[in-house]
């Protein structure tokens, strides 16, 4: 089995070629049969003119001489009412010609005639002489002519086709070496390799193929690269409440610290086992969306409605900060899975929460599009760096880190908004400045 496209092409192209020059050759020989044939009779009709001056001048015996001394490319036959009357010495006996035939030239018509194919020919002249009348006949024969027109050709045709492989080999080279190029890129991608890149230059479509493997291999390199990201972040955030649940362990069993202290150190371990299980799940929360194995169930449902009752249930947590809420939503309604966008505004309102000002606010409004609603959720606070927005919704960024080390944050809660957003075919954008307030503008279809 042909494995190589190389030889592949080559082969498809040698055969494309060499079906070609063969049908080239048969409609050429044809062409060219019919011209020789048109060509060949008006010189036979000319040489016939001139053996009939040469007969009337002669007489039937000087005739005959002549013909038996000159080597005539073509056989001759003359007859009268009775017959033959003389022919060539090297014309068969018989020319096969019909009674009627003959005596249609004596009595003054031409014949033209094609016998058993192109290559024998037979013309028929009249022919006076002495109140005589004769008919002439010459059949010259055509196969030299001919074959002296197929070699032309086929000298011809072999000279293409010497030609034509010659380019074939050296152009397909050239037009599979990107091939090649993009199967040993391939290769090397194969191997882990995902800082190759591929300079093709061509605009067809290996080009555009090109194009698209350098696409694929930075984003596979971006996906790599944020792989090792995340284990290293989960090493990170799992590494720090271990580290402090074994300390604190080690210190109340080697019993190093005071019995009024150990209580402390006790809450304090439930607070990072706490840690602990909410970064798992939401872990596992975000490994379950990103594999689109959670159920999706969307149906209608008031919107407005479940925004209140997410805010309401999160009361004890704003009241704590004592921050005022401005909540404006008219009657709307979405068709989306409710549980998944349960955590959506638990998410949104919490970050509201966590990322506020004591005495601040946080304002939620709704708006109806057409076909879509627009909810946005702002709040004050020290708002977010430019060069921060279009990094928050990736796992495990955060920003202010400092900052937000106190509000125990993972860095996850974004990334699990952004995805259950995107499994709704909505979108979410922020809006905010350093010092400025945060806005979550988010649109719902209906």
């Amino acid at each position: 089995m042909i494995q190589s496209i190389y030889i592949k092409n080559c082969l498809n192209y040698f055969m494309v070629m060499i079906v070609s020059l063969i049908v080239s050759f048969l409609i050429t020989s044809l062409i060219f049969q019919n011209q020789i044939i048109k060509i060949r009779e008006n010189e036979v009709m000319d040489q016939g003119k001139g053996l009939i001056y040469l007969y009337q001048a002669l007489g039937n015996k000087g005739f005959n001489e002549y013909l038996k001394n000159t080597n005539l490319p073509y056989d001759v036959y003359v007859y009268n009412k009775n017959g033959l009357v003389l022919k060539t010495p090297n014309a068969s006996k018989s020319s096969g010609l019909g009674k009627k035939t003959i005596m249609d030239v004596i009595t003054g018509h031409v014949y033209r005639q094609l016998e058993n194919g192109p290559h024998n020919m037979m013309i028929g002249l009249p022919l006076d002489r002495k109140n005589d009348k004769f008919a002439l006949f010459i059949k010259p024969s055509l196969k030299e002519s001919f074959r002296q027109i197929r070699n032309i050709i086929l000298t011809s045709l072999l000279i293409v086709l010497l030609i034509g492989v010659s380019l074939v080999l050296i152009t397909t080279r050239f037009l599979i070496r990107p091939l090649f190029q993009i199967t040993n890129a391939t290769n090397e991608l194969a191997r882990g390799n995902f800082h190759i890149h591929l300079d093709v230059k061509s605009k067809d479509e290996i080009g555009q193929l090109a194009k698209s493997f350098n696409y694929m291999v930075k984003e596979l390199n971006n996906t790599e690269q944020m792989r090792k990201d995340f284990v290293a972040n989960v090493s990170h955030e799992l590494q720090s409440p271990l580290a402090a649940i074994k300390g604190m362990t080690i210190a109340l069993k080697d019993e190093a610290v005071k019995p009024e202290e150990g209580k402390l150190y006790l809450e304090q371990i439930l607070l990072e086992s706490e840690r602990l299980s909410g970064l798992t799940k939401q872990l596992l929360n975000l490994s379950i969306l990103e594999a689109n194995k959670s159920p999706f169930k969307p149906k209608h449902y008031p919107l407005d409605r479940q925004l209140r009752n997410q805010l309401v249930a999160m009361q004890s947590l704003w009241m704590e900060r004592n921050l005022e809420i401005d909540f404006d939503l008219p009657k709307l309604e979405v068709f989306a899975d409710e549980s998944l966008m349960n955590q959506v505004w638990t998410n949104l309102y919490s970050n509201a929460i966590k990322y506020n000002f004591d005495y601040g606010k946080i304002s939620v409004r709704g708006f109806d599009r057409n076909n879509q609603v627009e909810i946005l959720i702002s709040n004050t606070g020290y708002g977010i760096p430019d060069k921060d927005i279009p990094h928050i919704f990736e796992r495990f960024y955060r920003g202010e880190k400092a900052h937000t080390r106190t509000t125990e944050s993972y860095g996850l809660g974004l990334a699990v908004v952004k995805r259950i957003i995107d499994l709704h075919n909505g979108s979410i954008s922020v809006d905010s400045g350093e010092g400025q307030e945060i806005t979550f503008r988010i649109c719902l279809n209906k």
